[in-house]
């Protein structure tokens, strides 16, 4: 028992003794320092300072860059859908139907059966410039630093339904968060998920169109209702029409953007109307009952459709063939009347409120005072010394 406490007691003089030298050889090593004068303290916190303000000003900058850029792509891009697609029913566009006979021209009730052939010109516009101006929105996270926008943190919606999360704090989904991602993300599936016809499609057909106007909401409607509220019922939470030098815009932020808002939301009423008219009423019984005349007419084509295409007609009686091979609707006469007038009033007023939102977000971007930020000429620490 002794031997073994004193083996001990000699380990542990000895670890002792080589820790006391280690740490005399790392002292003689150390280089000593020059004392910090107060000159070197006021530089550093200068320094500190000039980072903590660049990297402030930056992020403002590339917030209100991203949002300009993706709401104009995504503006212009529902103006291409507009015009071009338009276009093209009117002037490329066969006025022929199946049987070899004249009819009018087709016009889409919305913007998404407009542009759902990506081949198109309208299509490919629509497609790129729509989602790369989302994607440029999605990734600007602007609500965060914008304060014509910025409500808070702690505004959410839900958070008396949801109890408290583990530190105590009530769960629910925050405003700003549903700002950030319900327009960028929703467009961007109203540009990746196209919407075919109503006359052929398919079960698949019929889930990704749901998703389609699940997309559109999310993109408009769910703006629009948080853009309101956010003029409305918050409005005092945000900061609106703030003075550049001194100076403030004519006309004001507020009934500017409220103004953009109602003309979305009145938008979105009239898609709805003449979509309800022309969608849910399922027979020309009852359109006729009501006035309304007349609706596109949509068939399968049969042998005698194509039999009687003369010689010079041979493309038409293979298109005819092939979509009756696969139980494929052709067009056989396109709606006329008061229908054809609901049919347009749907589609432009569902381009109207894409405008209206994406203006929405131009005016945004217009009046906040983020944009005319003004970064330093030169990077802090442009030796590359990163502060040592």
């Amino acid at each position: 028992g002794s031997s073994t406490l004193g083996s001990s007691v000699c380990e542990d003089t000895v670890g002792g003794l080589w820790l006391a030298i280690v740490h005399l050889m790392l002292g003689f090593l150390q280089v000593p320092l020059r004392p910090r004068s107060n000159d070197d303290h006021e530089g550093r916190l200068n320094d500190h300072d000039a980072r903590l303000n660049y990297i402030d000003g930056s992020q403002r900058v590339r917030a209100t860059s991203l949002l300009y850029v993706g709401s104009l792509l995504g503006f212009i891009g529902f103006v291409f859908a507009a015009i071009l697609g338009f276009y093209q029913q009117i002037k490329e566009a066969s006025h022929m139907n199946f049987r070899g006979e004249p009819m009018g021209s087709y016009y889409p009730a919305t913007v998404s059966e407009m542009v759902y052939n990506s081949s198109t010109g309208s299509g490919k516009c629509f497609f790129a410039f729509v989602l790369i101006g989302g994607m440029c929105m999605l990734v600007s996270w602007y609500p965060w630093a914008l304060r014509n926008v910025y409500l808070g943190d702690d505004l959410m919606l839900f958070e008396n339904w949801l109890g408290n999360d583990i530190s105590g704090s009530p769960r629910g989904v925050k405003v700003l968060m549903l700002r950030q991602f319900l327009p960028p993300i929703g467009i961007m599936m109203v540009a990746c998920i196209p919407a075919p016809p109503a006359a052929n499609r398919e079960f698949t057909d019929i889930i990704s169109s749901l998703v389609h106007t699940i997309g559109a909401t999310m993109s408009i409607g769910g703006y629009a209702a948080i853009e309101l509220c956010t003029l409305t019922i918050w409005s005092a939470k945000v900061k609106l029409n703030s003075a550049i030098n001194g100076r403030t815009r004519m006309i004001h932020e507020r009934p500017c953007r409220l103004a953009l808002v109602i003309g979305c939301l009145i938008s979105i009423v009239g898609f709805q109307a003449c979509s309800v008219v022309t969608k849910t009423v399922a027979s020309d019984d009852l359109l006729s009952k009501a006035g309304i005349c007349c609706s596109d007419v949509w068939d399968v084509p049969t042998k005698q459709d194509w039999d009687v295409l003369g010689d010079d007609q041979i493309g038409l009686k293979v298109e005819d063939e092939i979509a009756a091979a696969h139980g494929e609707k052709l067009l056989r006469n396109t709606a006329t009347g008061a229908f054809r007038v609901l049919k347009l009033g749907s589609y432009w007023f569902e381009v109207a409120s894409g405008l209206f939102m994406l203006a929405s977000h131009l005016a945004i971007w217009f009046y906040c005072p983020e944009r005319f930020v003004d970064l330093n000429e030169t990077l802090p620490d442009p030796d590359g010394k990163d502060g040592h």
